[in-house]
């Protein structure tokens, strides 16, 4: 049977793209549901019209999610410890499998679980490999992207792409992993109809990746596509490292964040080694040049 899937926190950023996709590939599904809450059901009217259902409950309430047996969680900062919780009620609902909220870099990958940032990614990891255990039948499934190429120029990462100037925390070198986001919603749609691999397995990490870059291939890129030269400058590490220290110890969690989250493209965190799962898919994903391209236009190396 088709699979029927509900989708938790599609109200965002993340959200509208991968709507748009399930839409572009309904017919493969039996059920597409955002959850919302009653007092934003409003917002996805216009979804609604296009054949994507809108339960309105709790990601809490095991009711909520009845009659479906896949959950994609797109969670924001501020509820990814309430993961655990989600996938207790999904469980408890008859979910047997779950897309936690991560759509990023290889958790695994040495030290990087540490990171502050993904501190909640790794805890709700350690629930589902637990509630696997206990539960027959139940399944989840990570997908890892890098970094969306999207985000890479946005004020955040210290780029101006007005003015012009980059003063990224990192090195010139660090390898980085991008992947469109329209892309990165393509394959979480189509990896759903994947099947596992062993039918007794009960969770897998799909590493799928645009393109792979040092950080300064992707700056000149961005020259390149916006026809300017950029004012860059590396910033040490250990600054925003010892920034974020200093939040921890004064317990401000949201700065502590922060800081955590200024170090993620351009010090190699974003880097997702092979074997890469890109084959298993049907289309092949933009260029980190195609999205700059698609964002800001063609530049002086096309002729313009």
């Amino acid at each position: 049977m088709a699979p029927s899937v509900l989708v938790i926190g599609a109200s965002g950023t993340v959200g509208r793209p991968l709507m748009q996709e399930f839409l572009a590939q309904k017919n493969d599904f039996n059920r597409v549901a955002v959850l919302a809450d009653p007092a934003k059901t409003a917002r996805f009217a216009e979804i609604q019209a296009q054949g994507i259902e809108a339960v309105v409950g709790s990601f809490l309430e095991s009711s909520s999610y009845k009659g479906f047996d896949t959950v994609i969680a797109l969670a924001g900062d501020s509820t990814l410890k309430l993961q655990p919780g989600m996938i207790d009620a999904s469980i408890a609902g008859g979910v047997r499998h779950f897309y936690p909220s991560e759509l990023t870099t290889d958790l695994s990958r040495g030290d990087i679980g540490k990171k502050r940032y993904y501190r909640d990614k790794i805890a709700t990891r350690e629930h589902l490999r637990q509630r696997a255990r206990e539960v027959s039948g139940f399944k989840y499934t990570i997908l890892t992207t890098g970094g969306f190429t999207e985000y890479v120029t946005i004020p955040f990462n210290n780029i101006d792409v007005e003015k012009h100037t980059a003063s990224p925390y990192g090195y010139p070198d660090a390898l980085t992993s991008l992947t469109a986001m329209p892309d990165i919603m393509r394959y979480l749609v189509k990896s759903i109809l994947l099947p596992f691999d062993n039918p007794t397995q009960s969770s897998r990490i799909l590493r799928v990746v645009g393109e792979t870059l040092t950080f300064a291939q992707v700056l000149t890129t961005l020259e390149q596509v916006q026809g300017v030269n950029y004012d860059i400058k590396y910033l040490d590490p250990r600054e925003a490292a010892e920034n974020e220290e200093a939040a921890r110890v004064a317990e401000d969690a949201e700065a502590e964040v922060y800081w955590s989250g200024k170090t993620l493209f351009a010090t190699g965190v974003a880097y997702v080694p092979g074997p890469l799962d890109n084959a298993r898919f049907d289309f092949v994903p933009e260029t980190v040049r195609e999205t700059m391209q698609r964002l800001f236009g063609f530049g002086k190396d096309h002729g313009e």
